[in-house]
């Protein structure tokens, strides 16, 4: 892991946490990350990963460790007015976030960041929970930033029209949040003109997904991974296991348009294990997080 201080303007701080695969093995580590360590050789695929509203990066740790013992350069930035403990929380500041996602993807890719080199430019997908989901949807819609080639959005709002370049999305959205509405995720998967994927997490609420302890949370990040394997790296045994690992009978339901062909829409409701399916984990060998 480390720590850059980025601003987009005098009023825009962006502290900003990477996570990324390191040398070693995240077996031996037991998961702890190590702080500036050597990244591992060769290049990566970047994720930029957007928290919610009253929360930042360090909290949602559990994902992005996951990320990037999977693989992923994840890079997280606090937004100023959204984060924990900010003095001047304004919801809507939203819109902006998404040009700060896209400000901080531009400085990890500046000569001379020390991480610049092993991140793979054809490769870079967004994530994002809650305000993050939305923040994530603006980039493909309001704030499209071509250079991201996938997207995964957790209980996020519609943002306005998808524009440019067909992109891979996949929404995870339980339909008993009481946050962000399911019929909002919902609305956003039906005006997404490109291939596209729905998880619903059956009687989930507005953590669905995101924390281990939550139902169906094993299969979000199967189908998490599987997705990200199949859209960046074009890995079709990957998109072939995706409505499987995405489905257990009573705690998930999975649906696609565009995926498995092109012009009908799939729902699975099949049975799969109760525990982490093999997919759980990383497509990777597993390595330490940095």
């Amino acid at each position: 892991m480390q720590h850059f201080q980025f601003a987009r303007g005098k009023d825009r701080p962006l502290p900003t946490t990477v996570w990324y695969p390191t040398r070693g093995s995240a077996r031996r580590i037991k998961g702890r990350v190590q702080g500036d360590a050597e990244p591992l050789p060769g290049k990566h695929p970047l994720i930029v990963w957007s928290h919610g509203f009253y929360s930042n990066p360090q909290m949602q740790e559990g994902m992005t460790k996951f990320l990037a013992e999977a693989g992923y350069v994840v890079v997280a930035a606090a937004y100023p007015f959204t984060k924990k403990d900010t003095p001047k929380f304004n919801k809507y500041d939203v819109p902006n976030q998404s040009l700060d996602a896209s400000f901080v993807i531009t400085q990890m890719l500046q000569p001379g960041n020390p991480l610049a080199d092993s991140i793979d430019t054809d490769r870079m997908a967004a994530i994002g929970h809650s305000g993050g989901g939305t923040t994530t949807d603006g980039l493909f819609t309001v704030h499209r930033d071509p250079r991201i080639k996938a997207g995964i959005i957790f209980a996020g709002r519609p943002t306005g029209a998808y524009q440019g370049s067909p992109v891979p999305l996949l929404f995870i959205h339980g339909d008993k949040d009481p946050v962000v509405a399911y019929e909002q995720g919902r609305t956003s998967y039906g005006a997404a003109p490109w291939p596209k994927a729905f998880l619903t997490i059956i009687g989930g609420e507005h953590g669905a997904g995101t924390n281990d302890p939550e139902r169906g949370h094993h299969q979000a990040m199967a189908t998490l991974l599987d997705f990200l394997t199949w859209a960046l790296d074009g890995d079709d045994t990957a998109r072939l296991r995706l409505s499987g690992d995405a489905t257990l009978d009573g705690v998930t339901r999975f649906e696609s348009v565009g995926i498995y062909t092109t012009s009908s829409t799939t729902t699975t409701t099949s049975t799969t294990a109760t525990t982490a399916p093999a997919t759980m984990k990383p497509s990777l060998e597993p390595v330490a997080a940095g």
